[in-house]
Protein backbone atom coordinates (compact mmCIF):
# COMPACT_ATOMS: atom_id res chain seq x y z
CA UNK A 1 0.00 0.00 0.00
CA UNK A 2 2.93 2.42 0.98
CA UNK A 3 4.49 1.46 -2.67
CA UNK A 4 1.05 2.62 -4.71
CA UNK A 5 0.77 5.60 -2.13
CA UNK A 6 4.37 6.67 -3.05
CA UNK A 7 4.25 5.69 -6.77
CA UNK A 8 0.73 8.55 -6.77
CA UNK A 9 2.32 11.19 -4.72
CA UNK A 10 5.64 10.90 -7.29
CA UNK A 11 3.59 10.40 -10.23
CA UNK A 12 1.15 13.49 -8.98
CA UNK A 13 4.45 15.35 -8.69
CA UNK A 14 5.77 14.40 -11.70
CA UNK A 15 2.69 15.84 -13.29
CA UNK A 16 2.37 18.90 -11.86
CA UNK A 17 6.14 19.51 -13.03
CA UNK A 18 5.74 18.52 -16.07
CA UNK A 19 2.66 21.41 -16.50
CA UNK A 20 5.05 23.94 -14.66
CA UNK A 21 7.98 23.43 -17.16
CA UNK A 22 6.36 22.60 -20.31
CA UNK A 23 6.38 24.44 -23.04
CA UNK A 24 3.23 26.94 -23.76
CA UNK A 25 2.30 30.35 -24.29
CA UNK A 26 4.41 31.41 -21.28
CA UNK A 27 7.53 30.93 -22.98
CA UNK A 28 6.60 31.48 -26.57
CA UNK A 29 8.56 34.86 -27.33
CA UNK A 30 6.18 37.79 -27.95
CA UNK A 31 5.94 39.57 -31.29
CA UNK A 32 5.72 42.97 -30.91
CA UNK A 33 3.95 45.37 -33.76
CA UNK A 34 5.13 47.45 -36.26
CA UNK A 35 5.58 50.68 -35.19
CA UNK A 36 5.03 51.49 -39.15
CA UNK A 37 1.26 49.39 -38.73
CA UNK A 38 1.31 51.06 -35.44
CA UNK A 39 1.12 54.95 -37.22
CA UNK A 40 -1.81 53.68 -39.76
CA UNK A 41 -3.42 51.98 -37.14
CA UNK A 42 -3.67 55.57 -35.22
CA UNK A 43 -4.38 57.69 -38.93
CA UNK A 44 -7.40 54.61 -39.16
CA UNK A 45 -8.32 55.26 -35.84
CA UNK A 46 -8.40 59.04 -35.60
CA UNK A 47 -9.23 60.07 -38.77
CA UNK A 48 -11.94 57.99 -40.44
CA UNK A 49 -14.00 60.98 -41.27
CA UNK A 50 -11.60 62.51 -42.80
CA UNK A 51 -10.56 59.40 -44.71
CA UNK A 52 -13.76 58.67 -45.98
CA UNK A 53 -13.77 62.57 -47.48
CA UNK A 54 -10.85 61.66 -49.78
CA UNK A 55 -12.77 58.47 -50.29
CA UNK A 56 -16.06 58.78 -51.40
CA UNK A 57 -16.47 55.71 -53.98
CA UNK A 58 -18.81 52.58 -52.86
CA UNK A 59 -15.84 51.28 -51.26
CA UNK A 60 -18.33 47.73 -50.46
CA UNK A 61 -18.21 47.27 -53.99
CA UNK A 62 -15.65 48.99 -56.41
CA UNK A 63 -12.26 47.72 -57.51
CA UNK A 64 -10.02 50.58 -57.28
CA UNK A 65 -6.49 49.56 -55.45
CA UNK A 66 -5.64 50.83 -52.12
CA UNK A 67 -2.76 51.54 -50.52
CA UNK A 68 -1.56 52.39 -47.61
CA UNK A 69 2.41 53.77 -46.96
CA UNK A 70 4.30 54.74 -44.13
CA UNK A 71 8.30 55.55 -43.57
CA UNK A 72 10.14 57.56 -41.03
CA UNK A 73 10.89 61.24 -42.14
CA UNK A 74 14.39 60.80 -41.53
CA UNK A 75 17.08 58.45 -39.77
CA UNK A 76 16.92 58.27 -36.23
CA UNK A 77 19.97 60.56 -35.05
CA UNK A 78 20.17 63.94 -34.04
CA UNK A 79 16.59 64.05 -33.92
CA UNK A 80 15.11 61.16 -32.58
CA UNK A 81 12.57 60.02 -35.41
CA UNK A 82 11.98 56.95 -33.29
CA UNK A 83 8.13 57.14 -33.63
CA UNK A 84 7.41 59.95 -36.13
CA UNK A 85 6.26 58.54 -39.23
CA UNK A 86 5.20 59.90 -42.57
CA UNK A 87 1.66 57.96 -43.80
CA UNK A 88 -0.17 58.24 -47.12
CA UNK A 89 -3.46 56.57 -48.48
CA UNK A 90 -3.52 56.66 -52.02
CA UNK A 91 -6.78 55.33 -54.28
CA UNK A 92 -5.44 53.89 -57.97
CA UNK A 93 -1.95 55.11 -57.49
CA UNK A 94 -3.27 58.97 -56.73
CA UNK A 95 -2.20 59.90 -53.40
CA UNK A 96 -5.06 61.32 -51.31
CA UNK A 97 -4.15 61.85 -48.31
CA UNK A 98 -0.77 62.16 -45.96
CA UNK A 99 -0.19 62.91 -42.60
CA UNK A 100 2.96 63.42 -40.28
CA UNK A 101 2.20 60.46 -37.16
CA UNK A 102 3.88 60.45 -33.43
CA UNK A 103 2.98 56.79 -32.15
CA UNK A 104 4.16 57.98 -28.78
CA UNK A 105 2.73 61.10 -28.17
CA UNK A 106 -0.54 59.81 -30.43
CA UNK A 107 -0.71 63.00 -32.33
CA UNK A 108 -1.58 63.55 -35.88
CA UNK A 109 -0.78 66.05 -38.31
CA UNK A 110 -2.20 66.81 -41.75
CA UNK A 111 0.56 67.68 -44.51
CA UNK A 112 -1.07 69.41 -47.56
CA UNK A 113 -0.60 67.49 -50.83
CA UNK A 114 1.87 68.75 -53.32
CA UNK A 115 0.21 69.67 -56.75
CA UNK A 116 0.90 66.41 -59.54
CA UNK A 117 3.49 68.05 -61.77
CA UNK A 118 2.21 66.37 -64.77
CA UNK A 119 -1.79 67.58 -63.81
CA UNK A 120 -0.15 71.19 -63.64
CA UNK A 121 1.49 71.36 -66.56
CA UNK A 122 -1.94 69.42 -68.52
CA UNK A 123 -4.17 73.08 -67.07
CA UNK A 124 -1.51 75.38 -68.15
CA UNK A 125 -1.31 73.79 -70.72
CA UNK A 126 -5.32 74.36 -71.59
CA UNK A 127 -5.17 77.82 -71.11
Amino acid sequence: MRKLMLFVLVAIGCFILGRVTAPGAASQPVVENSPHADAIRLVMDKRSDQIRQVDRENWWHDVKTRKWTTKRPFHPGGIDSTHMFDVSYQIDDKQVATWLVDTQKHTIQDVKLQKDPEASATADGDQ
